[in-house]
């Protein structure tokens, strides 16, 4: 066959055979799964991702290593941590479009980070979950608070791109800022006032608590010594604290969470006068909010909280998969039901 005549053969068949690779191309696209999660575990095209152990170890350890100590007072390592936040939250990590509200008089250095997912028939009834991203002074905070920043962060990458009917917001604060005209004020006193001013409906807070640390040793939970609340001797459990008001407003949530979780969970009801034991709770229900915060009890089980030793070496980072996987589960039925 003449040379002429390959070269006229072959340009009659090669756009046929691009348009032929093209559609197989399409049609794998179409109907592969999602991407898997880069590096880091995140993936903007996967949703109802549950992390991993390693997964929730690596954030832990970007906050307590590579960033330190967190107290509020703090201002450039509370600066550097809400950016982190909302680069995790991020289109480009997790995929979110964060929002960002700066706080107190001290310029761009406490801000309040929050990522919202509209609901859809009823998306003026919106779930709160809340997180204090501060840690004691002069101490990594791995459980306190580096834990639970890290459910947070887990939470939204299990709920980003799903759809459901009610509206969920996370939100992400340091436990005070400073106002020059206040003094210090808790995070959680603006946010309940933000969502009160705005006449917003929450049909509850989750107010994600410290949740690394279990222990099966006897004796290895206290209680307060101020109030008559007493809790199980061994720190193996998780403990739902809400006022009574909040105990029966998101009744479905603690006993779905319960159901769900199989480790042990101790429910706390709490009158005024207890509440008050607790930052943050009293903003919420003295706004009409309810209320439950999830938490390993901190420092009545935790040898190591506002000390130096409180490293990642020393949480469950499988308890914490599965206390996220509970939560996942329950919050979504708190979305849709």
């Amino acid at each position: 066959m003449k040379q002429s005549n390959v070269i006229k053969i072959g340009l009659v068949i090669l756009p046929f055979g691009m348009m032929f690779l093209g559609a197989l191309s399409l049609i794998y696209s179409l109907n592969a799964p999602a991407s898997k999660s880069r590096e880091g575990g995140r993936s903007v095209l996967n949703m109802k991702v549950l992390s991993t152990p390693d997964e929730l170890n690596a954030l832990v350890q970007r906050q307590a290593y590579d960033i330190g100590s967190r107290p509020w007072k703090d201002k450039d390592k509370t600066r550097i941590t809400a950016k982190w936040i909302e680069s995790e939250l991020s289109e480009e990590n997790i995929g979110f479009r964060s929002q960002v509200t700066f706080i107190g008089d001290k310029g761009k250095d406490y801000r309040i980070v929050e990522a919202e997912l509209p609901g859809e028939s009823l998306a003026e009834e919106v779930l709160l979950v809340v997180s204090n991203f501060s840690s004691p002074d002069s101490c990594p905070g791995a459980n306190s608070n580096a834990s639970s920043v890290s459910i947070l962060l887990g939470l939204a990458r299990y709920f980003v791109n799903t759809k459901n009917m009610r509206t969920i917001r996370f939100v992400a604060c340091p436990s005070k800022f400073p106002d020059s005209n206040s003094g210090d004020i808790l995070s959680a006193n603006y946010i309940a006032e933000k969502c009160k001013r705005g006449k917003e409906k929450l049909i509850g807070v989750v107010d994600i608590g410290s949740l690394g640390f279990y222990s099966e040793e006897p004796n290895s939970q206290s209680s307060p010594h101020d109030f008559n609340i007493g809790f199980p001797a061994i720190g193996n459990f998780i403990a739902l604290i809400g006022k009574q008001s909040s105990h029966k407003s998101m009744s479905s949530f603690v006993s779905g969470f319960t159901k769900r979780l199989n480790s042990p969970v101790h429910k706390v009801s709490l009158n005024d006068e207890e509440a008050s034991a607790f930052d943050g709770l009293s903003a919420f229900t003295e706004k009409g909010y309810p209320i439950i915060r999830v938490s390993d009890t901190g420092a009545l089980r935790y040898p190591h909280h506002a000390k130096k030793t409180d490293t990642p070496d020393k949480i469950n980072f499988y308890k914490m998969a599965e206390i996220l996987k509970a939560l996942s589960l329950t919050i979504s039925t708190e979305l849709n039901s």
